[in-house]
């Protein structure tokens, strides 16, 4: 336990120190922005393989993430928490109900909540229907999130292929128009998870091409774009 905590407190020091190189774009971030401005909960879905941007850009937002019950879990789950996000514990293979119950009493006390709808073991870029029956049974909007990096590593050993920045370059996060989910049938789910994986897919080269404008020098041109997050 204390090793975990020790190696947790460790790599979240890394990410905050090498997050702090990064020069990160947020594109239609006013989808986000419309439903916080009227007091709405959310579902945000996102690849497992992207994930590196957002705990920074996102810190002590108070969204709740799902994480698995594995042991690398354990040391994630402590790293979310040093950022200030609220963590459940579970998956689609371990304890899902207990973290479906979770998510869904947080919902119901107004938080929104992120999901990486392909994990935490794959197949990769291939949603799972969880994400989908929680916006449905909660009637919830869900938006869809890709990142993308100018210069990077990926990690090709990994069952995800996981992207990693190399410090100073530039990224983005890319916010997709949101998908309504009406209601827990099977035909509704399996429709509207099959709209969330072409959406992610299809978001997802969306940034890959943005930041690949930034290594032209160029910037590609994707309406609604913020300022890069400075710290």
């Amino acid at each position: 336990m204390m090793l975990q905590r020790k190696l947790s407190f460790f790599l979240w020091t890394v990410v905050i120190l090498w997050s702090r190189t990064l020069r990160v774009h947020l594109v239609n971030r006013e989808v986000t922005d419309r439903f916080a401005a009227e007091g709405r909960n959310v579902i945000y879905a996102f690849w497992h393989d992207g994930v590196f941007l957002l705990p920074f850009a996102h810190r002590k937002s108070g969204v709740m993430i799902m994480v698995s019950e594995s042991r690398d879990g354990d040391i994630a789950a402590r790293i979310l928490r040093h950022f200030g996000f609220d963590v459940v514990r579970g998956s689609s293979k371990r304890r899902g109900f207990r973290a479906l119950i979770g998510l869904i009493t947080g919902m119901r006390q107004g938080r929104s909540v992120a999901i990486t709808v392909d994990g935490p073991r794959g197949p990769r870029h291939e949603a799972k229907e969880g994400a989908v029956f929680l916006a449905g049974k909660m009637q919830v909007p869900i938006i869809p999130v890709a990142t993308g990096v100018k210069r990077c590593w990926t990690l090709e050993k990994t069952w995800d292929r996981f992207i990693v920045p190399a410090p100073f370059t530039e990224g983005v996060v890319l916010f997709g128009e949101p998908i309504k989910v009406n209601g827990t049938s099977k035909e509704e789910i399996e429709s509207r998870r099959r709209e969330l994986e072409t959406t992610l897919r299809s978001l997802t080269q969306d940034a890959a091409e943005y930041a690949g404008s930034l290594r032209q020098g160029k910037r590609a041109v994707i309406k609604n774009e913020s300022s890069p997050i400075r710290d």
